[in-house]
C-alpha cells in the first residue's frame, strides 16, 4: 500500500473560481452553502480533477491581510505582494507549522500518531536555469497527549520547519514554486518511535518531531517516500492525500506562468498565514469566513461572538474539521547557479 508519494508526478494548478452550484461534485460535503466559491484544479497536464478526487487532496487558503471584507482567500483569488524583478527573480521561504487541529469526528486513542510530509521546492514550470531540488519535511505529530490523559490540543501540534534546516531558508528558483503535503494518522509503530524521539514525562512532552532534508533530488524525494510508507503495517488512515500544487511566490513569476492572459491563472503564496484544509471541507471553511484564532490554534466563523467560540465549542462548526495553519516568511533575491549543497 503506497501512501506517500502516490502522486508525486501528478502536480496540479489552481484556476479561476467557479460558482458553486453545478459545481463538482463532493466538495460541499460539512455542510457547505450552495453559494459558496468553489475551486477548480488541473494537472500539469491539463486533466481536470473531479470532486471526489479533491475530497482528501489539501487546498491552500490564505488569511486576507485586509481588516475588511472576505477574512480568507482561495489561492487562485491572491493578489502577490511581492513584486519580484529580473534584479531579483527568485524566492526565499521561511514555514512555520503553527498548529494542526484533528476534527473531532476523527477517533484519537493514546497509541494514535501522524506523520507529516511536507516537500517545498521549484515547480518544473519555472523559467530559472537553476538545478530542481526540494526541502523536504518528515515531521511525527503526537496526536495524544500523554500528560493531558486527552488528544492533542492544536496548539501543541507546532514546529518551525525551518529549524529543522538549520535556519536555512527554503530556495525556489525563478519564485515559481511546487508545495506537497501530506499527513496520516496511523498507530505507533517501533521504527516511528526510533526516528521521532519524543519526550516521556511532564508537561514538557514534546507532540512534534521534525526531521528536515534541504535542497535534495526528486530521487531523494522519492527514497523518502519509499521510507515512510512501510506505515502501511500500522493501520494507516490518509487525513491528507497530497498532489503537488504550483504557486507563484511573486507577481514576476506568476504573470510569467501566465503570459498575462487572464483566461489562465495560478496559486499565489503570500508571506502571512494560510491554511491548508481537505477539499471536502472548502465549502464550509469559504461560506463560514473562517478566521484563525491563534491564541487558541483554532478556526472560528467570523460571525461566532468570541464568548461563543470559548464557552460553546460545540457550535462551532470547524472543530468537526481537519485542518493545519502555516506562517510563511517570503523574500525576494537572486541565487547563485551553484546551489550550496551543504
Amino acid at each position: 500500500m503506497k501512501l506517500f508519494g502516490e502522486y508525486r508526478d501528478e502536480t496540479i494548478r489552481a484556476i479561476a473560481e467557479t460558482p458553486a452550484r453545478g459545481g463538482p461534485r463532493g466538495l460541499m460535503a460539512g455542510g457547505g452553502s450552495s453559494s459558496a466559491r468553489m475551486p477548480a484544479f488541473t494537472t500539469a497536464r491539463g486533466a481536470a480533477l473531479s470532486g471526489s478526487d479533491l475530497d482528501d487532496q489539501f487546498i491552500l487558503f490564505q488569511f486576507n491581510p485586509v481588516p475588511d471584507g472576505i477574512t480568507i482567500l482561495g489561492a487562485s483569488e491572491v493578489e502577490p505582494s511581492k513584486a519580484g524583478s529580473d534584479g531579483k527573480p527568485d524566492s526565499l521561504a521561511s514555514v512555520q507549522l503553527t498548529s494542526f487541529h484533528i476534527g473531532t469526528n476523527e477517533k484519537i486513542e493514546s497509541s494514535t500518531r501522524a506523520t507529516l510530509r511536507v516537500d517545498m521546492g521549484k515547480d518544473a514550470s519555472s523559467s530559472s536555469p537553476l538545478d530542481t531540488v526540494f526541502w523536504s519535511i518528515a515531521a511525527g505529530l503526537n496526536l495524544y497527549n500523554e500528560a493531558k490523559k486527552k488528544p492533542s490540543d492544536a496548539k501543541d501540534l507546532k514546529t518551525d520547519f525551518n529549524a529543522a534546516f538549520s535556519r536555512r531558508p527554503v530556495e525556489i528558483p525563478g519564485g515559481l514554486g511546487r508545495l506537497s503535503f501530506e499527513v496520516v494518522k496511523h498507530k505507533e509503530p517501533k521504527w516511528w518511535q526510533k526516528v521521532f524521539r519524543f519526550l516521556q514525562s511532564g508537561t514538557g512532552q514534546a507532540l512534534t518531531t521534525a526531521i528536515g532534508f534541504p535542497a535534495i533530488s526528486t530521487q531523494a524525494v522519492g527514497f523518502l517516500d519509499e521510507l515512510l510508507n512501510r506505515l502501511d503495517r500500522s493501520d494507516p488512515e490518509v487525513l491528507f492525500k497530497s498532489r503537488p500544487m504550483t504557486l507563484a511566490t511573486t507577481k514576476r513569476a506568476r504573470d510569467e506562468f501566465t503570459g498575462g492572459a487572464a483566461s489562465i491563472s495560478v496559486g499565489v503564496l503570500n508571506p502571512g498565514f494560510c491554511l491548508l484544509a481537505r477539499g471536502r471541507d472548502y465549502g464550509t471553511i469559504v461560506s463560514g469566513q473562517a478566521q484563525y484564532m491563534g491564541e487558541h490554534g483554532l478556526l472560528k466563523p467570523k460571525d461566532m461572538p468570541l464568548d461563543q467560540f470559548l464557552r460553546e465549542p460545540g457550535q462551532n462548526p470547524f472543530n468537526a474539521l481537519t485542518y493545519a495553519v502555516l506562517r510563511v516568511g517570503i523574500g525576494e533575491t537572486r541565487l547563485s547557479p551553484q546551489l550550496d549543497f551543504r
